[in-house]
């Protein structure tokens, strides 16, 4: 087939033209570099040029149609004139998205009388794309546990104290540290790595610096909850919390001593307890889940932890303003990490068949690939691969 076969029809915007010549301008965007004594510049690519279509173009009358040259003249200015990209039908290079590139020279004579000849730039067009933004939900999140801590914090600072107190009272909150740092979940170590370091916020829980720490309730808080923050798991925490909080509770307080002992328990309790939740909160809307039913779960526990703090009777309005808001939070994090999560269906065989078997049945040949038969044993708590019971639902992840 001829090269002239291939070549279509010129046109812009639907306005007809013929092309006596085209050239195509094209490349990358190249930054050049020059550095002091260096001979040889670096060369940044910064992309593709836009690419430039130059057409010698013309239009004449049609003398069949009766038509005057005029006609198609003023049809292809209109289109030139028009805002905004539009569509090219190039002969050479087919149809593309333009727009018309700075001035465009009509050309009339009385020599070539019955045409009108065009020398017209076209620029390559694309969409106005802004480039896309998203809110760092995680930053926010590390924040606002920062900001309930610093509310716990203040909490302790106000309710805790050991002035004017007997040795009973003193001991017992000496004792409230002591077993705190006993619990399993924490970890210290030799304690010269804190010694080392005088800037720690733990320093205020070494033995040697307890008796005083408890004079400034404010360190002591920084240092418990630098302790908690540094564990791993928050279950002991809890644990404790609520320990500490029934053995206040179950207390007959007559005297102003034992009031005074009472009162420090609760304000420890409480400071545990807020501390290990905004840790925990974190740590489930941080994680990713694998399914839409363990997403809810986690925002299950979200909200449940946050409530606990919420609905207990002495809670101040700057902490269940913070913790509202570290709920609020902690489960718009876990929704953008969770937009399109598979489900879980629940399938009952009526056969003991093995797991490849059922996970092939289920998910087809890409079973392998995707480590679904692995992911079925695991979901499932599967004794056996080779032997997965009849006769009780299993649950298959669909996407």
């Amino acid at each position: 087939m001829a090269w002239r076969d291939n070549l279509r029809q010129a046109s812009f915007r639907g306005a007809k033209f013929n092309v006596d010549g085209s050239s195509l301008s094209a490349g990358r965007r190249i930054a050049r570099h020059e550095y002091p004594q260096r001979d040889i510049p670096y060369a940044e690519d910064m992309g593709r040029r836009a690419r430039e279509y130059k057409v010698d173009a013309f239009v004449l009358g049609d003398p069949a149609a009766d038509n005057d040259y005029m006609v198609p003249r003023d049809a292809l200015i209109a289109a030139i004139e028009k805002a905004g990209p539009g569509q090219l039908v190039h002969p050479y290079y087919g149809t593309v998205s333009v727009t018309v590139f700075g001035e465009v020279q009509i050309t009339e004579s009385s020599r070539e009388g019955g045409m009108a000849k065009f020398s017209i730039t076209f620029l390559e067009a694309g969409k106005q794309e802004e480039p896309k933004t998203s809110e760092d939900t995680e930053a926010k999140l590390s924040q606002q546990v920062g900001v309930c801590d610093a509310s716990f914090e203040k909490d302790f600072a106000d309710n805790f104290s050991v002035d004017g107190m007997p040795d009973f009272a003193v001991d017992d909150a000496l004792g409230q540290v002591d077993n705190l740092m006993a619990l399993p979940d924490v970890d210290l170590g030799a304690l010269d790595w804190i010694r080392a370091d005088p800037t720690s916020v733990l320093t205020s829980l070494l033995p040697e610096n307890l008796r005083s720490s408890l004079d400034a309730p404010l360190s002591l808080a920084k240092g418990v909850l630098g302790l908690i923050g540094g564990a791993q798991r928050w279950l002991s925490f809890f644990s404790f919390s609520e320990g500490l909080a029934s053995s206040a509770s179950a207390v007959n307080a007559t005297t102003a001593s034992r009031i005074a002992v009472v009162r420090n328990q609760t304000a420890f309790s409480d400071l545990v307890r807020g501390s290990a939740t905004s840790n925990r909160i974190y740590e489930l809307a941080t994680t990713q889940p694998a399914t839409t039913a363990e997403a809810q779960v986690l925002r299950s526990e979200i909200v449940q932890r946050a409530d606990t703090i919420l609905f207990s009777d002495k809670v101040s309005q700057a902490t269940s303003q913070a913790v509202v808001q570290l709920r609020t939070v902690a489960l718009q994090h876990l929704a953008s990490n969770t937009v399109a999560l598979p489900s879980l269906v629940s399938v009952t065989q009526q056969q003991v068949r093995p797991a490849v078997v059922l996970a092939h049945d289920f998910y087809g040949n890409a079973w392998y690939a995707q480590g679904r038969a692995d992911d079925l044993v695991s979901r499932n708590s599967v004794a056996h691969p080779g032997f997965v019971p009849a006769g009780r639902p299993l649950q298959f992840v669909s996407e």
